[in-house]
């Protein structure tokens, strides 16, 4: 069996009765977080720019703009959400076994939700087919080493969507196959061209996500017309670009289910995934440090994703965009060692120009630490211990294990409402936040998603 017909069996197959109630929780609040990351980008150049795009080309009116009430056709309502949900960088990531690629799954929920809204499909379909884009793209990361040969992880969304989205589309099991191969021969090899040391990333690392959306929505509208592709895509990507390809994934598709949505890691702050324990530690110190002026220098020990890489490099101490800034471990620390927090408010007005936090982010040293480096290899933990010596002769210090959000370290409900209510209740007005969260939560029982919807724009 090709791994396309496996991943349309398990699209076709799963029923919400099978979902533990972990599982369901799980993409109850994936849904919530996303779609709040996305109502909070509303407003930011790339999106705007794409949402300028798709308003000017119309097409049918199929399914809404995620913050107001225009509508678009499929393909096009999911290259401006998927845009809006990615481009903050606080969308969730797959706590993926040592040494297995990972990714940013909810970055096919806009496209899913667009066929759900299109079709009708009830509450509990959508997080049904959410559940079924999650565990693809799981088996996806697992199996191949994107990374490996400069494909971006985002490239799971668009061999992903076509299966979730050709269930809640009526697609059949041979359509399903045909959307797989042609979404994944056209548009499912994303080139890993942005992260990488530099002052600014330009808007394509915020939009990628969309364009795979997309074209896996694409890809289901044209195989459900009877447009054909191979069913062995995936297959040949193995053979054509080896990556020490492991087919097993795979095999959880099948009965009985072996279910990994859970393991999804939800971010507490507004920054690349590796910054997260570092921006905690910060937060802790915050009360302890008082004035940041009387701070000597702020050493980070950690893993090379925070102290190295991207997040670490020369260009990460001079940041000149929010892109840049969200991934540089100078700035969060700098942030929330000042504030006590870290927001989306935390990058508005450019803080990254500001002399004086330049100055403490120049103070802020980053050492690799083999033990930590150890705990991310081997056992997947991404820790981290900040010590800050003040000029007073005081040296304070805190550890971080696991971040929290991490699913062995998840966010309580509060948590994750208080991080809902910095991304929407300043384009929405008070109370957003819990009105999204509310409609997620009544999604199990909710006859559509016309709610959820409604509540991602203005009450």
């Amino acid at each position: 069996m090709f791994h396309a017909e496996r991943m349309a069996d398990f699209a076709l197959g799963l029923r919400f009765d099978d979902l533990p109630d972990a599982v369901v929780e799980t993409a109850v609040r994936v849904v919530a977080d996303t779609l709040a990351c996305a109502v909070g980008a509303i407003g930011e150049p790339g999106p705007a720019i794409l949402r300028r795009y798709a308003i000017e080309r119309g097409g049918r009116p199929e399914a809404t703009l995620l913050g107001g009430e225009e509508r678009v056709d499929l393909p096009l309502a999911a290259l401006v959400n998927g845009a809006l949900a990615r481009d903050l960088d606080a969308n969730d990531l797959y706590a993926a076994p040592p040494g297995r690629d990972t990714g940013h799954f909810s970055d096919a929920i806009p496209a899913v939700l667009a066929a759900a809204e299109a079709a009708g499909a009830s509450g509990r379909e959508l997080l049904t087919a959410v559940v079924v884009a999650y565990e693809i793209q799981a088996a996806l990361s697992e199996a191949y080493r994107w990374m490996d040969r400069g494909l971006h992880s985002v490239s799971q969304v668009a061999w992903a969507v076509p299966a979730a989205a050709g269930r809640l589309l009526g697609l059949s099991r041979e359509q399903i196959v045909s959307a797989i191969g042609l979404a994944g021969t056209t548009g499912g090899l994303i080139l890993q061209s942005w992260l990488k040391p530099s002052l600014a990333i330009p808007m394509v690392k915020g939009g990628a996500p969309g364009f795979a959306g997309q074209v896996g929505l694409q890809a289901a509208l044209l195989a459900r017309a009877g447009f054909t592709a191979p069913p062995d895509a995936l297959e040949t990507l193995f053979d054509r670009l080896p990556s020490d390809a492991d087919p097993a994934p795979f095999e959880r598709l099948s009965p009985p289910y072996a279910f990994t949505t859970p393991r999804n890691m939800l971010k507490r702050y507004p920054a690349q995934i590796y910054t997260q324990a570092a921006v905690q530690a910060a937060v802790e110190l915050h009360p302890e440090v008082g004035n940041v002026d009387d701070i000597a220098v702020a050493t980070v020990y950690g893993h090379r994703g925070v102290a190295a890489g991207v997040q670490g490099s020369a260009a990460a101490y001079t940041p000149e965009s929010r892109a840049t800034a969200d991934h540089s471990t100078p700035f969060v620390v700098a942030v929330a060692l000042r504030d006590g927090d870290l927001t989306p408010a935390s990058y508005q007005g450019e803080p990254w120009k500001d002399p004086a936090l330049r100055d403490l982010m120049q103070r802020v040293d980053l050492v690799i630490d083999p033990a930590f480096e150890r705990a991310l290899v081997e056992e997947g933990r991404f820790g981290c211990r900040l010590v800050v010596e003040m000029l007073d002769g005081r040296r304070l210090e805190a550890t971080v294990e696991q971040q929290r959000g991490h699913p062995d370290n998840p966010l309580s409900r509060d948590e994750l409402l208080a991080k809902m209510r910095g991304f929407t209740d300043p384009v929405l007005g008070d109370g957003a936040a819990e009105r999204l969260l509310a409609a997620a939560e009544a999604l199990p029982q909710a006859t559509g998603v016309d709610a959820l919807i409604a509540a991602c724009r203005p009450a």
